[in-house]
């Protein structure tokens, strides 16, 4: 919609092949889900309009083609990830305590800026505290303030200018518990017009004291709005939440949960003890799922660890290749997408990988993979893509003659053992290989202490002090 100007009352979704890979909530309204293909969803809707995700071959860059064919052309995700960075970036640095949940999802813990400015605004006098005397030396609770101006003066129950509250409708509460969650709102709608006004993209929050609350509170009222689950009300509304729709009790266990204990709701679920789960569960994911049914969850919110691999596949089982030379057109393809997203890492975290595994899958027979080195960061500056495609090729020419390889249904290229790169370690090799001497590279004097490894130096702040010889440029 942002990059073609489309308006957001305009029905449209995203087409990948014949499938479905994102609706918009026009198309929604019509019934449209994910789940349906093209003709499926036409029917429902017959002014959607479909735009297909980007694709590329191995003669052309990531483009949006009018008719791109599976039999020609390799998806691009790229543009999305870019994208998903830019607003991970922005919640990044509004909030320091943050984890990527998925390409559109992030968990923000606002703990520490929250109380950070409940105690200046109490320290200025700003915050109401209830006129009762707490005693004890014990603070009086502060009095919260809910209501406010309704979002472009559209009404709906609960609704107010921070959000929708669940459960019981207030105008003020008391307690310090609440005021956290009120000002948590307050930043939430910080964050959201900030993505907005800087990317174009309207979001969706979720207010809670943990991590699974703020999860279901942020799909409660989609699109463009946030939610707020107070603690006064977890158990009420939770007595009537279903079951598989509570992160990570979904799918099987899901399924098992209703059927070994005829249960619907996670208020059917607190009837019983850990004890009498634990029959059905075990131990640990009694505990689990006991915890989760009364709203109990201590799991913090992590930033993201690095990715230890990146990959970039093709399903050939509609037209599988019979020979090396059909299959080379998609090694071409996957190397460039591979190239691309590792370019992509070495941008964003300064990282390189040491391997290349390239994996084929024969027809009606298990995967096979094999590892070579992965080209250095040199090569590829000077020959792009095309180094990735050569090493997976070399690897391939090897087991090309083996019995059972053709045809392929199936083939990967997997970037992986990734290690951190200073910006200073490739002049450090040219100081070097300056320093040897004529007779052949023989070390000189204080030569070993300098042939030190910074490369798995894992301080990003961390820089050696080191002044070349004015011969170096």
């Amino acid at each position: 919609q942002l990059r073609l100007g489309i308006s957001a009352d305009v029905p449209l979704a995203v087409q990948q092949w014949q499938g479905i890979v994102a609706v918009n909530y026009p198309a929604r309204a019509f019934g449209v889900k994910r789940s349906d293909n093209v003709r499926e969803a036409r029917e429902k809707c017959p002014n959607i309009q479909f735009v297909h995700v980007a694709t590329f071959t191995a003669n052309s860059p990531p483009a949006y083609h009018a008719s791109p064919s599976q039999n020609t052309h390799k998806v691009s995700l790229d543009e999305y990830r870019r994208a998903s960075r830019r607003i991970m970036d922005v919640l990044k640095r509004l909030c320091p305590t943050m984890r990527k949940a998925s390409i559109d999802e992030a968990y923000l813990d606002a703990t520490t800026l929250v109380n950070e400015q409940i105690l200046r605004d109490f320290d200025s006098g700003r915050l109401q505290l209830s006129e009762a005397a707490a005693g004890n030396g014990v603070l009086p609770l502060p009095l919260v303030q809910w209501t406010g101006g309704s979002r472009k003066g559209k009404e709906r129950e609960g609704s107010m200018e921070l959000g929708v509250l669940v459960g019981e409708q207030i105008e003020c509460s008391s307690g310090w518990d609440d005021l956290q969650l009120r000002y948590a709102a307050t930043f939430a709608k910080h964050v959201r017009d900030t993505v907005f006004q800087e990317l174009g993209y309207a979001s969706s929050a979720g207010i809670a004291h943990t991590r699974c609350l703020a999860k279901i509170g942020s799909g409660l009222n989609k699109p463009q709005q946030q939610t707020v689950i107070r603690q006064s009300q977890v158990s009420k509304f939770l007595s009537q939440y279903p079951i598989t729709k509570i992160p990570s009790l979904g799918g099987k266990l899901g399924a098992l949960l209703e059927t070994a204990f005829d249960a619907q709701c996670a208020g059917d679920l607190t009837h019983y003890t850990v004890e009498q789960l634990e029959i059905k569960l075990g131990r640990a994911q009694a505990q689990h799922v006991y915890d989760l049914c009364r709203g109990v969850d201590d799991s913090p919110v992590l930033e993201n660890t690095a990715p230890q691999t990146l990959t970039s596949a093709k399903n050939l089982q509609r037209n599988p290749a019979r020979n090396l030379q059909a299959l080379d057109r998609w090694i071409s393809m996957n190397a460039t997408d591979l190239w691309m997203r590792v370019m992509d890492e070495w941008e964003a975290r300064r990282r390189w990988p040491q391997s290349l595994m390239v994996a084929y899958t024969p027809e009606n027979r298990a995967m096979r993979t094999r590892t070579v080195g992965f080209p250095s960061r040199q090569q590829q500056q000077q020959q792009g893509a095309g180094v990735v495609a050569d090493a997976a090729r070399a690897c391939l020419q090897r087991v090309a003659g083996e019995a059972g390889t053709f045809p392929v249904v199936g083939v990967m290229l997997t970037a992986k053992t990734f290690r951190k790169e200073l910006a200073a370690a490739g002049l450090m090799e040219r100081w070097l290989a300056k320093k040897k001497t004529p007779d052949g590279g023989k070390k000189d004097e204080g030569e070993e202490a300098r042939e030190l490894d910074f490369e798995d130096e894992d301080d990003e702040e961390y820089q050696p002090q080191i002044e070349p010889p004015a011969a170096v440029e």
